[in-house]
């Protein structure tokens, strides 16, 4: 049986989007938009204090919608920007609203210059029925062959 990929993704500012997109197309996988109920400030300096306030209380921003058949998807691509050194407390609230068991997941980031710092830890203690790959870095030179190479699908 082929793989059956969603994209889910969160993006503040479109980085996130516009990698997600391209990582769909070249894996062929659905594309899924992760939006808080609450958006986010317009300000990155608010935003960067939510988010630090958010992670501090550990609390987990409600989701605007849920993704329609997410049991028949094997694989799961999530795409984040990176806040505060890992994925924002959203991701978590995504990743902690579905079940997991048996699917592998690989995520991905954008970020101003940190790299993906501890997400691949945090997303494996949040979804530990799972096989979580290492994060890809998707904020620069992002190709079609590195898409496929990540996924091997090359």
């Amino acid at each position: 049986m082929a793989d059956k990929i969603l994209v889910a993704y969160y993006s503040k500012t479109g980085h996130t989007k516009a990698a997600a997109q391209k990582i769909a197309k070249a894996a062929g996988g659905a594309l899924h938009e992760i939006v808080p109920t609450k958006e986010y400030p317009a300000s990155y300096v608010a935003t960067v204090a939510v988010a630090k306030w958010e992670q501090l209380k550990n609390e987990k921003p409600a989701l605007n919608d849920k993704v329609q058949g997410f049991e028949d998807y094997n694989v799961v691509l999530v795409g984040f920007p990176i806040w505060w050194f890992t994925c924002p407390q959203l991701i978590k609230t995504f990743m902690e609203s579905y079940d997991f068991t048996g699917k592998t997941v690989y995520p991905f980031c954008t970020h101003g210059g940190s790299g993906p710092k501890n997400s691949t830890r945090d997303i494996r203690s949040i979804c530990p029925v799972a096989d979580v790959k290492e994060c890809f870095d998707a904020t620069k030179d992002l190709t079609d062959a590195k898409i496929k190479n990540w996924l091997g699908l090359d």
